[in-house]
């Protein structure tokens, strides 16, 4: 994602461009058992349990990516895409 405005985009446009890109945590129902620990550790309240007891996405604008509901989820029922996890990777020595 860049930083500035591409020529002859305001920063509001820049601005609406960003969060269209945002990338999204993404629930696999199937896998989904229902135990609510990725919705209990969402610190956003991205997720929440749905009338079939599994995990639902309902304010993917809310999420910033810290990836906490798919690294609790014992199941590998959640899974969270973005530039931001992969950056943070590369800073702490992981996923060259």
């Amino acid at each position: 994602m860049s930083e500035k405005p591409i020529k002859g985009q305001t920063k509001e446009e820049h601005c609406e461009t960003e969060v269209k890109k945002r990338p999204a945590v993404h629930i696999f129902p199937e896998w989904c058992k229902g135990c609510g620990i990725c919705v209990a550790f969402c610190p956003k309240q991205v997720l929440e349990m749905g009338k079939d007891q599994k995990a639902h996405v309902v304010h993917p604008e809310k999420c910033i990516e810290c990836a906490l509901c798919a690294r609790r989820c014992p199941e590998f029922a959640v899974f969270v895409s973005g530039d931001s996890i992969k950056e943070s990777k590369k800073k702490n020595g992981g996923e060259k």
